[in-house]
Formats: structure tokens, sequence, C-alpha cells
């Protein structure tokens, strides 16, 4: 039987952080993929207007490269948790494109890995909560033809 893999969202939110403990308890000895998404400058430009209009040309590519070195420090931050958990951790970081939505980017890695499931944190929203969150949980399970696992955030004591 070959080595299991495994795609673990990441985005440096204690949720994620929470998902990799758990699925290093779940899938110990499982190769690790652990992957942040980035959103380029035009992308967010293009979703919110005006926001972008003071970059133009050359800026517009450095802010690109800044995010995408933000994206890899935090997919370098994500194996350092995978590893302390106990797994074999390498980091990977994808930009959105297209329709610009983070699930496609993370269903596009999991297919080039020909990861086994992808693991991700929820924030734990319930109901139409969520769906109006649009959560990366929530459209990873409608929209994925791989196992999903969505870990629910750690339940606090005054939750309890």
């Amino acid at each position: 039987m070959s080595e299991r893999s495994i795609l673990l969202c990441y985005d440096g939110s204690p949720q994620s952080v929470h998902a990799i403990a758990v699925a290093a308890r779940l899938f110990p000895g499982a190769r690790a993929h652990v992957l942040n998404v980035w959103t380029p400058v035009e992308w967010i430009i293009a979703r919110y207007g005006g926001l972008g209009e003071g970059f133009m040309g050359e800026e517009l590519s450095r802010a690109d490269a800044d995010l995408e070195a933000e994206a890899a420090k935090l997919a370098a931050a994500g194996v350092e948790s995978a590893t302390q958990a106990g797994l074999s951790a390498v980091a990977h970081t994808a930009e959105c494109r297209g329709t610009g939505h983070v699930w496609q980017a993370a269903l596009e890695t999991a297919d080039t890995l020909d990861a086994d499931v992808i693991v991700t944190g929820m924030r734990s929203l319930r109901g139409l909560h969520e769906v109006i969150a649009n959560t990366l949980s929530h459209a990873l399970i409608q929209h994925s033809p791989r196992p999903v696992l969505a870990i629910p955030a750690p339940v606090s004591e005054t939750d309890r």
C-alpha cells in the first residue's frame, strides 16, 4: 500500500492549526501537503471595484509578488505546525485564477498532487450563516470529487 497523501488547507488561523493537529492524529505517517492560496491584486480590484485605482503596471506586479511571498511564509508556518504534529510535510502555494475562488485552486492542487483527502478547518458557522459566508469548507464539500474532512473549531470551555 502506498503512502497516504493529504492536502491541508492552511491560512494561519487557529482553525487551520487545529485542523493540522487533528489530521496528524487521524493520518499518522501520511505525506502532508500544506497549501496556502493567494489572490492576485487584479482579482481583488475586479471584485471590489475602485480599491485598486492606484495600482498600475509595475506596482501591480510588486503587490502580487508580495502576496505570493506572504503565501509562501504562511505555507511554511503550516509545514512547521504539521512537522511538530508528526507529519512529513511540504509547502505549496496556489494562485486564484479564473473566477478567483479559493476552493477551485485547492481542488486543482489536490488533483495535481493526487491527494487522498483534503483537510480544512471550519469556522463553525451553522446553517444559513455558513452559506452566506461562503466558507472554504462548505465550497469544498459541495464541489470536491475527493473526500473532504472539515475539522470543526475546538470547543472552548465557555461553549460547553
